[in-house]
């Protein structure tokens, strides 16, 4: 195994995208996988010895070490520890943690314009008008607030949990645009939307709601997570016995050996999963075809 191959199978474990150049002994900025080359949620260093290096997924969280031949193969320097820096992560997290849990607590039930452009105009959700109210005064406030989708309110709130803790946030604006909080915890959280015998995992809150409502019409009881990303998706899933993911339908990522990534990650989970049967989610299909053709095509699930 090269540096390159390590590097790429480094980043395909934390849901990124490998970066067009590297430095080394530097991080460098990349996308996060089926995302727009302008997302740089993603970091990849290489070690100065140049016998492996770390991926980082800034949105999840997560990291992953890799290194020349695989497991078990060469001897990895491991990067210098900075235990000032690592206590400075640790105290944003937390702050940016209390604020996420602030917008959450002060967020209201109501309908929403994006709920209703994807079918669910009856739907409440937690929306706010300015949960910029919430962020600190100083450069992390500062760093939220550039972080926010563009455009006006009011705000789709979902909230990321880890057990009963609200770790991050998905920010939806009406027409669509959507963004997590900058340097909240994303990985292995999600949000529930029903509660019941079978356990589903989605990406989006659309798509949770549609596969909510043609389980429904199946008859069939079941708790719906939507989990913000196609690789979160696959960790949470992964965690939970029986698990089922709703993937969505994605356009092939030369980097996932030609599979979308919705696919790729369901693959990898060990998890029982389906997905339209066209390119898009299952609120799509719901949109497009009817709730019913939904209905029909998870009904050859069995849990």
């Amino acid at each position: 195994m090269t540096l390159s191959d390590a590097m790429l199978d480094g980043c395909r474990a934390v849901g990124i995208e490998p970066p067009r150049k590297t430095i080394i002994g530097q991080w460098v900025k990349c996308p996060v996988t089926g995302k727009a080359r302008s997302n740089t949620s993603g970091r990849v260093m290489i070690f100065d010895d140049e016998t492996g290096g770390i991926a980082w997924n800034w949105a999840t969280g997560e990291q992953h070490t890799f290194r020349v031949g695989g497991e078990g193969y060469g001897k990895v320097s491991a990067p210098r520890r900075d235990p000032e820096a690592e206590r400075r992560e640790r105290e944003e997290r937390e702050a940016v943690a209390r604020v996420c849990a602030d917008i959450v607590r002060t967020a209201e039930q109501a309908a929403h314009p994006y709920l209703a452009r994807k079918g669910f105009a009856e739907e409440l959700g937690l929306v706010h008008e300015a949960p910029w109210r919430h962020f600190p005064h100083g450069p992390l406030g500062e760093a939220l607030t550039r972080a926010m989708p563009q455009g006006d309110g009011p705000w789709l709130i979902v909230p990321g949990r880890i057990g009963q803790r609200v770790t991050t946030v998905q920010f939806i604006a009406p027409d669509g645009g959507k963004k997590n909080v900058l340097n909240g915890v994303m990985g292995g959280a999600s949000h529930r939307i029903a509660t019941g015998r079978e356990t589903w995992v989605c990406e989006g809150i659309a798509t949770a709601l549609s596969v909510r409502a043609a389980l429904r019409m199946l008859g069939r009881s079941a708790t719906v997570l939507s989990a913000f990303s196609a690789h979160n998706v696959a960790k949470v899933a992964a965690a939970i016995p029986g698990a089922i993911i709703a993937a969505d339908h994605d356009k092939p990522v030369e980097s996932l050996h030609g599979k979308g990534t919705g696919e790729f990650y369901a693959a990898q989970s060990g998890c029982q999963w389906v997905m339209p049967p066209c390119l898009g989610d299952f609120n799509d299909q719901h949109q497009a075809e009817g709730l019913r053709a939904v209905a029909l095509h998870l009904r050859g699930i069995a849990v």
